[in-house]
Order: C-alpha cells, then structure tokens, then sequence
C-alpha cells in the first residue's frame, strides 16, 4: 500500500538483497534497561519490536562496542564482540532480531569504538586510551596514538562483531564514523595529526576506515549491507567541514552501501547538532545530506530533527536524500509510520527534542540527580513492556475529566482507548490548557502540534467534549461518573512585590506581544521567563533585562536545554542579574538590590514576571468527595512541566479497571 499523501516516503528501495518497504529509519537511540549483562533484556527487545511495529523500514539497534578492552563508553551497548557467547546469549539476541524483522522491517546494530575520547576508567584494565595521534587531553589523560598492528587488531574485532551481529539475525550494520568517535578522528584534521602513511592527505587519512570496511566485507560477504555514518560538518573549529566529508564520501561509497549524514561531535552535542534543539531547524543536516548526495552515487540517509511525514516527503522529494533517519522521534510516537501511511498524521505527536537522551539533571554547582530515559509527549516510551502487562478493565466506566489541558487531554484518550465512557469538560472556550500560547511563539510549534494531536486523538477515540463547561459538584452528581480525574490546572503566583499591578504575567503578554516597550524587565529567569523572554526580545526586537533571585538563569531546565538556550538569548541581546531581590515596581521601571545588598534601578517601558504557578488547589478540594474514585493529576497536582502532566494522566487512568 502506498500513501498518495506522501508518495516518496512510501517508496520501496532495494540495495542488493535487502528490501525497504519505506523510507523511513529508526536511527540508534539508547532505552530504559536495553541491556542486561550484554544480552538484550525483554524490555529491550520489546522497545525496539514497538517501532518495527509501527512501521519503521529500517530500526537500528542503539550503539554497541566492538571490544571489551578500549572501545565501549557505557554498558548500555549489545556485546556482540564475544567470541564463544552463551546459549541463551544468543538466543536473546536472536529474539531481537526476529522481533524487529517479523514486522517487515530490516534489523541493523550499530558498531562503534569511541577510541581517544574514552575514560581509563571504561578501558579493561585502566590503560590509556588509544586514537590516531598521541596526545594530552584537557582533562590530563593520556591518549596512545595506533600502531599499524592496533588498527590491524581493531579491524579485525569490527569485522568479527560484525559477524556475529550477521549470524544472529541481523541484516546489516552501521559504522559510526561521525561524532567524533575513532573513524572519524582518523579522518578528521582535528584528531588526526599522523604524519606516516595513516595521517595528511584524505586518502591517507581514510586508509583506517577502508581497513575496517575491507576486513567486514571479507568476513561478511557483499550480500551483508553496511551502513556509514558520518559527520557531514564537525561545526567546530578545526574540524572536518563539508567539503572535507565530501572528499571522504567519494573515497568510502566503494566500500558501503548507504552513507548516512548527521553532524557535529558528540562532547558538543547541542552546540554542534549532534542533536539538535528545539530552536534548530528540523531537518538541520539536510543541507549537508544534499552535498554528499551530489558526489556520490550510494544512497544517502539524512537526520536531525525530522518531526512530521511532510518534512520527510518534501526532503525526498527534493532528491536532497534517499532515506530520512528518525531518533527521538521514535520515542515520542514509534507509530509515526504507520500513522503517516493510514491518513493519522495529525495523531502524530511530535518530538519537542527536550533532551530525552539527557538523563543527568547538571546545574551548575549542583551534584547530578540519575533520571530514567523518558518521553514527555508518549507516557509508554521505555515503559512499553511494563504498561503493555498492566490489568486489563473490569468493566466499562462511566469517568468525567476535569480540564482540558495535557494531562486532562491524555487522561481522556487513554481511559476512552480502554474501553471507558470518557466526558471531558473545560470550562474556557478552546482545548489546550496553558499551551494556547504556542499559537503564537514560533519556537514552540512542536508543542503547538503535540496539544493539537491529543485534540485529533481525543476525537478518534469517541472522547464527549464539553467546552465553555466548568466541573462542579452540581454536574457530577448530575453526570454520576464512577471516576473523576481531576486536571484543573494552576495558575500564576503573583509575587507579593510593591507595584505589581504595573506588571504583566508573561504568558498574558503572548495576547498582544505588540504593546510590549523597547525595554522590558523580566521578573524570574526560570525556563518559563528565559523562554518568554527570549522570543520577546526576537520577535519584538526589543531588549530583555532578567531580574533572578536564585544563582543562576534557567535553573529549571535540563543541561542540553541550557546549553541552547543561554547562547541565543546573549545573542538576541538580552542580559540579567542575579542574586537579586526585587523591592518595588514603578512607573518608570524597577528597583532591586544586588547579590551585595546594594539598591539598584533598572528602567523599564513593559515590566513582565514570571515566579512559577501553584495549582487550583480550592477548585480541586471543592469537587473532592463527590465519587471515591478522585483522582489529581498535572498541574493541579503540582506546578511542572508537559511531561509530568502527560505521564500523570496515563496513569490516573490506566488505574480505573
């Protein structure tokens, strides 16, 4: 079956022996226990079956190491480096690939050696570790440059791993030359300074990767595809440029069969869209896809931050690709695919790109705080295997939603999707909650398409919506629900400061941005009042002054998210200060004192605050009671973020059997 809305995308590809019925890949991306010892855990292999499923031509396994000794960074990779492997090693592993492949896809595994970047405390037996040239890091250790003899061994090892990741199941693999990892530091003017026959020229900068290419086809055979993944542009000084990467193309497509473009390195992740941010564009190595696809005559794979069926078709369409790679897309709707081929695109939720991948909370000064691997906008992401065994309803419930914001929304579409009479009522004009105001910030329109697609979801699952309807106890007690999941949201907290009436809440100032004066204070530097601040000061062209009471801007937010951020809110023009307190707000503009105590005045034309929100806790308490099956969900629960609302909903009502 072929989309006639997408045409391309649809478009079935073969390469040798192997059939794509799509064009569409799942890149390697890490999950939740995906491994357990080396062999897959059953929640692995049923998170990598989910996106098979939901129509992926191609899923990539996440990362995996060619060695235990130099090669691996984390635990989380396959091994698939072992010579004599377990009975059930195998068989784990063969589960896998069977999974994946039952659903027509093509199940691939990515091979990497992470080389001069590693840790002595990953390397088996805490030696140095190794890379094209010998050299002392930043951070003091010792890097050992390759003998001839150790990129011979590491060859073999790729070409041995690769082997066994054929016997077991899989149809091809992909090399990760890119991100700055052992390939690409051979082929790189930044990490290679060799001056024999292995550093200099291109051609001799390439002979490594050729080396390893050569020795898998010799073991593998032609009929076994290798995918190449490259940096198109390390963007970053000294590094590999376009230009560079186009040369290497030329060199290596006689080697592989698919060369797939992403870009920058992965110790500058955000600054050099090894994974792009929100504020990048999608498709943000489609450019440098189109280059490469121009000088050679291999099929191309472009990623980076691709979030809807028309970006892929107008990409293919434009012959800038061949295949367009998704990554954490995969977790924010592994049924993207499917979606696009039976005319549910508007069902699709988006990736927002908020840094799934970024489970360390890092601010500044601050100890890391280990998180799971989750998915703001799929509450099932990583919990596939685990929800999908939850009991199944009893029977079916007569359940009424408070709220018709995301947790309301979700709360509604997965108690209808159970089997349950679902009435959601919001008492405003118009679904969405809190996030009407991504009608208007254009560096929030995945999250506009997030809230949107649980509208479209709300209505294919037969939800009854009832706006400009407000709960109370008379319409429960009319309505006699057997479960009430109440999502009523929050609302502003207005700082008891001299003069606030003078102010306006940030998101009030999204009704009519054109009011706002050339210079603009802003009290609270949080996510919210960086993020409001920041498209003010670029799409009024106005200067943004942010008063902070805590140590820093943007303690709120992930490190990924800050590391996109800050930059672009100095680059719009926009400065703060910190340590501070706020003592009255005039006419004219502010008064505070600094971190020293020392008073100070900032002028002001539009003065905007943004201190947090508390949730409508005297609506919550009024309806409590009514039907012993209440249930406080997202804001109402507690002021946080669209995750937090998402998962908190699921759950309330996956709780009603």
């Amino acid at each position: 079956m072929t989309s006639c809305t997408y045409p391309h995308m649809f478009s079935p590809m073969k390469i040798k022996g192997v059939s794509f019925k799509n064009r569409v890949f799942a890149s390697p991306i890490t999950t939740n226990r995906i491994v357990d010892h080396g062999y897959p855990a059953p929640e692995g292999i049923d998170a990598f079956e989910t996106k098979a499923r939901g129509g992926f031509a191609q899923v990539t396994l996440t990362e995996s190491f060619v060695d235990d000794e130099y090669s691996a960074r984390h635990e989380h990779g396959l091994n698939v480096h072992e010579k004599h492997m377990t009975t059930f090693h195998m068989e784990s592993i063969m589960t896998l690939t069977e999974g994946i492949r039952s659903h027509g896809a093509v199940a691939s595994i990515q091979l990497n050696h992470v080389g001069a970047v590693n840790h002595p405390e990953q390397i088996k037996g805490h030696k140095n570790p190794i890379g094209p040239s010998a050299f002392v890091r930043e951070d003091g250790v010792q890097v050992d440059g390759m003998t001839v003899e150790m990129m011979e061994r590491v060859a073999h090892n790729y070409a041995e791993a690769a082997w066994n990741c054929k016997a077991l199941g899989f149809d091809m693999v992909m090399l990760h030359g890119g991100h700055g990892w052992l390939l690409s530091q051979f082929i790189s003017p930044r990490t290679n300074r060799r001056t024999d026959e292995y550093g200099g020229s291109m051609e001799n900068r390439a002979r490594f990767p050729i080396m390893v290419c050569k020795k898998i086809r010799e073991v593998c055979g032609e009929d076994f595809l290798i995918e190449y993944r490259v940096s198109g542009s390390e963007r970053i000084e000294g590094g590999m440029n376009l230009g560079d990467c186009v040369e290497f193309c030329r060199i290596i497509q006689d080697y592989v069969d698919i060369i797939h473009v992403t870009s920058g390195i992965y110790h500058s992740h955000v600054e050099t869209k090894a994974f792009s941010s929100m504020f990048d564009a999608h498709g943000c190595n489609l450019d440098l896809a189109a280059g490469i696809k121009e000088a050679v005559r291999i099929p191309v794979v472009a990623v980076g931050g691709f979030n809807h069926p028309q970006q892929i078709e107008d990409a293919l369409a434009s012959g800038k690709c061949d295949f367009v790679a998704l990554g954490r897309q995969q977790f924010a709707d592994p049924e993207f695919v499917n979606k696009a081929l039976t005319g549910r695109a508007d069902q699709i939720a988006p990736c927002l790109r908020c840094s799934c991948f970024n489970p360390l909370a890092a601010n500044p000064g601050e100890r890391p705080i280990p998180e799971l691997w989750h998915c703001a906008v799929n509450p099932m992401a990583s919990r596939e295997l685990r929800w999908r065994q939850a009991p199944l309803p009893r029977k079916q419930r007569k359940v009424l939603v408070a709220g018709g914001g995301v947790s309301g929304m979700y709360a509604a579409i997965t108690a209808a999707e159970r089997g349950h009479h679902v009435t959601l009522c919001e008492k405003e004009k118009r679904l969405g909650g809190l996030l009407w105001f991504t009608d208007i910030d254009e560096h929030k329109e995945s999250l506009r398409r997030y809230y949107k697609s649980l509208i479209a979801r709300c209505k294919e699952a037969g939800v009854d919506i009832l706006i400009n309807t407000e709960v109370t106890p008379a319409l429960i007690g009319s309505l006699e629900p057997d479960a009430v999941i109440c999502a009523v949201g929050s609302g502003p907290v207005i700082p008891p400061i001299p003069g606030i009436g003078k102010a306006t809440h940030a998101l009030e100032v999204y009704k009519d941005i054109s009011r706002l004066g050339k210079e603009v204070v802003l009290i609270g530097g949080g996510a919210v009042g960086c993020e409001s601040g920041f498209f003010f000061a670029e799409a009024c062209n106005t200067h943004v002054h942010i008063l902070e009471q805590r140590d820093d801007i943007c303690k709120d937010s992930n490190d990924s998210q800050r590391r996109a951020l800050i930059p672009r809110m100095k680059k719009a023009g926009m400065t703060w200060d910190c340590n501070v307190c706020v003592t009255e707000i005039t006419d004219d503009g502010v008064n505070f004192t600094d971190r020293d105590g020392k008073a100070c005045f900032v002028r002001a034309g539009s003065v905007i605050y943004a201190t947090g929100n508390r949730p409508n806790d005297s609506l919550v308490n009024s309806l409590r009671g009514i039907v012993p099956w209440f249930v406080v969900t997202g804001d109402a629960r507690k002021a946080r973020t669209v995750k937090e609302a998402t998962y908190e909903g699921f759950c309330a009502a996956m709780d009603i059997l």
